[in-house]
């Protein structure tokens, strides 16, 4: 039976950033963004700078468990059909030269605590419903869809076409790294995120 199995090409190996990440920004700070990488400033962001090109970490193990049943004086294993949770992902990026993707990262963290007054939304950026009274009815269900979003990560072909996606759900950000940068080296600036998600579907394309 002859081999079938492609060749990888050279220019695959010589890459790291072989997957791009879309980030959808939670629906209270879209109302942040400024709609311009020349009007800037510190309480908004640029929606345009949601688009990663990424490398590490980017898909967790899947693990469904077992379980050990006594049968006929032995054990006999089967499945319990139960996910186990999905580890934290941590992703890297290089930083772009107006540091606007890096900002949004910032924005989303903060907005889940901010830096000067350690709460929650502290610009009263969610507009919670009312009712008949008009009084504002709290809901927990309103605060996850504030700063969960969906993130989907593209994993390329050595000519850059998208070949498989993953849709990680109810996704929020929980770590910002530092950025990495040294001025002995030719590399791009550079930074890393992680996130928190419930579920991820994986489809190829």
């Amino acid at each position: 039976m002859a081999d079938t199995v492609a060749q990888q090409s050279i220019l695959n190996k010589g890459r790291k950033d072989k997957f791009i990440l879309i980030l959808n920004l939670p629906d209270p700070l879209k109302q942040l963004n400024t709609f311009s990488t020349v009007n800037r400033n510190t309480d908004n962001v640029v929606l345009d700078s949601l688009q990663y090109s990424i490398y590490g970490t980017i898909v967790p193990s899947t693990n469904i468990l077992g379980a050990a049943l006594p049968y006929a004086g032995q054990t006999l294993n089967v499945t319990t059909g139960k996910r186990e949770k999905y580890d934290d992902i941590t992703v890297n990026f290089t930083v772009d030269n107006g540091f606007n993707n890096w900002w949004v990262l910032w924005k989303w963290l903060n907005f889940i605590n901010d830096t000067q007054t350690s709460t929650y939304d502290s610009t009263n950026l969610i507009a919670y419903p009312t009712n008949a009274n008009g009084l504002t009815t709290y809901t927990s269900t309103t605060n996850l869809q504030a700063y969960q979003t969906n993130i989907t990560i593209f994993g390329l072909d050595e000519y850059n076409n998208k070949k498989i996606q993953w849709n990680y759900s109810k996704a929020f950000i929980t770590k910002l790294d530092g950025i990495k940068y040294s001025y002995r080296d030719a590399e791009q600036i550079e930074s890393s995120f992680t996130f928190s998600f419930s579920q991820v579907v994986a489809e190829l394309l």
